[in-house]
């Protein structure tokens, strides 16, 4: 067996690989790999396991360069999964310690592995997040009724109030308008337009934007990864004066059942930090949550990095950032999270 650097000719391979392998996701498509690339300039060192001209063993990584955090690898930025995908012990083992060479040839401070399931070598561990899966049932009209009485009672309501929804990548600019309002609200720097275009491109096939109209008005949308036999929706936004409404019920109950009208069996609602207000929201949904498994090599520190909201030193940051007019955050946000993958 031998590990080797991914090289434009892998590419069938590898998808081909990350679709046969159920431990593999979304973000460990070579799409993920030309996205970040081509938006944000990163430098990709994908290394595979060959065994007898077969691959065996995949590992996506990014070097990243931050002024304001330092020199590190992770698989994969941007992305809430990642991390090695391997058929054998072997080959995962392999692929680690290449990975550990490469942190130390590029005397980065850490190596970040954004694991789906628990990697069992001995690397530092941060527990701060957790992930929400559940099956999507066979029947749409199931959908509504298998959600806990409070969301049924807020979804009921939410179509009495007349709300109505749209699939399709046509409101891609309202989405990120609508992105952008959530994050500045939430105090956290926007991705550049680009960056949605570039995902709609590349994942042509593979993408829709959910939107939701009140009065004829965009209130919320979401945009959805559609990969093997689940649906994750990624990237939202919505106006809060129009909560009231419960747009956020109605639109993933939509988002379910579309998942199940269009064969779909896995509902993943994807990552959240414990205690937050998201948290909440899908469990309250009737999702149980799952831990992930973000796991480190320190090269150069001592302690893994806290880099999340959850930090207290950026609690007054955010506050500034919730003040400043939507077009200043739509311009510097970009600038700010290409260092904050």
């Amino acid at each position: 067996m031998e590990i080797i650097e991914f090289r434009e000719e892998h590419t069938s391979s590898w998808d081909r690989f990350v679709g046969q392998q159920e431990k593999a996701t979304f973000f460990h498509l070579t799409g993920w790999k030309r996205v970040v690339e081509r938006v944000f300039g990163h430098r990709s060192r994908y290394l595979l396991a060959q065994e007898k001209g077969d691959i065996t063993g995949i590992l996506p990584l990014f070097l990243i360069k931050s002024r304001l955090f330092g020199k590190f690898l992770v698989s994969v930025p941007f992305a809430v999964y990642g991390g090695i995908c391997a058929v054998h012990d072997d080959a995962r083992d392999l692929l680690l310690e290449r990975a550990k060479e490469i942190a130390q040839e590029q005397e980065v401070d850490y190596l970040e592995l954004r694991n789906l399931q628990p990697d069992p070598s001995a690397l530092s561990l941060n527990d701060l997040y957790v992930t929400f899966m559940k099956p999507l049932p066979s029947d749409s009209a199931q959908c509504l009724r298998e959600l806990p009485r409070k969301a049924r009672a807020a979804a009921r309501q939410a179509i009495e109030y007349g709300l109505e929804c749209e699939l399709g990548r046509d409101r891609l600019k309202e989405h990120y308008q609508l992105n952008a309002i959530q994050m500045r609200r939430l105090g956290s720097p926007v991705l550049p337009f680009s960056w949605f275009q570039s995902l709609a491109q590349e994942f042509k096939d593979q993408s829709t934007i959910l939107s939701v109209r009140y009065g004829g008005k965009l209130v919320a949308s979401v945009f959805v990864f559609l990969f093997r036999d689940t649906v994750l929706p990624y990237y939202s936004g919505s106006l809060q004066e129009y909560n009231r409404y419960h747009i956020s019920n109605f639109m993933y109950l939509k988002l379910m059942e579309f998942g199940v009208e269009n064969g779909y069996k896995i509902f993943d609602f994807g990552r959240s930090r414990k205690g937050t207000g998201p948290y909440s929201f899908k469990k309250n949904q009737g999702f149980d949550s799952q831990p992930l498994f973000y796991q480190y090599y320190l090269n150069r520190i001592t302690e893994i990095p806290n880099v999340t909201p959850s930090n207290p030193k950026f609690d007054y940051p955010k506050r500034i950032w919730q003040k400043m007019p939507l077009p200043v955050t739509k311009w510097l946000g970009p600038k700010l999270v290409r260092a904050i993958p």
